[in-house]
């Protein structure tokens, strides 16, 4: 926990340098705990204001969190190849721990569903799709930039690669979520 506030702290001073440094020193668990709170902020999000028990919700961010991880890791291991196309100095492995990082981002989900939970008009659908929106456009934005720091490389260049391997990790997620889907029927 202490090398993780001193990661966030060194990050408010210089950004490209702490990314480098959590990528270079492998900090998995940030990565892990930014996944984990992504997970976290969907369960709140989708399912604040229900009825859900303490399994149901450990099930809901379990599945979460591991679906969290496995787009996670398809995501840096194609933007990993992609990326040895231009240059040398980069692995898989720093783009997990950058796009795992990301996650935090979205806290925002989570906020909005606590204050939704104490203001019920704005459960509104196309306000929570906009919020939606909003969220998942900056994650992406904040993994771009995340893994154009981590590697070194423009932003342009790592929002292309970004781009060009989320359709492969979108349909592994629409194809596990799925089967999930068809085997719970």
């Amino acid at each position: 926990m202490r090398s993780f506030l001193n990661a966030y702290f060194s990050y408010r001073k210089d950004p490209a340098l702490a990314i480098r440094n959590l990528v270079v020193e492998r900090h998995f668990g940030a990565a892990f705990l930014g996944y984990g709170v992504a997970a976290l902020c969907w369960v709140c999000f989708f399912w604040t204001g229900s009825a859900l028990s303490a399994p149901g919700f450990f099930w809901r961010f379990l599945f979460f969190w591991l679906l969290e991880i496995s787009v996670g890791y398809v995501w840096a291991a194609l933007s990993g190849l992609v990326l040895n196309f231009f240059s040398e100095n980069n692995g898989p492995s720093a783009l997990f721990i950058a796009l795992g990082v990301s996650g935090f981002v979205q806290g925002l989900l989570l906020w909005f569903a606590l204050v939704a939970a104490m203001v019920p008009s704005l459960h509104s659908g196309a306000l929570v799709c906009l919020l939606l929106l909003v969220t998942l456009l900056l994650r992406f934005g904040f993994a771009a930039l995340n893994m154009a720091r981590a590697v070194q490389i423009s932003l342009k260049k790592a929002v292309a690669t970004l781009c060009f391997v989320l359709v492969p990790a979108l349909v592994l997620m629409m194809l596990f979520v799925g089967t999930i889907v068809l085997l719970a029927n």
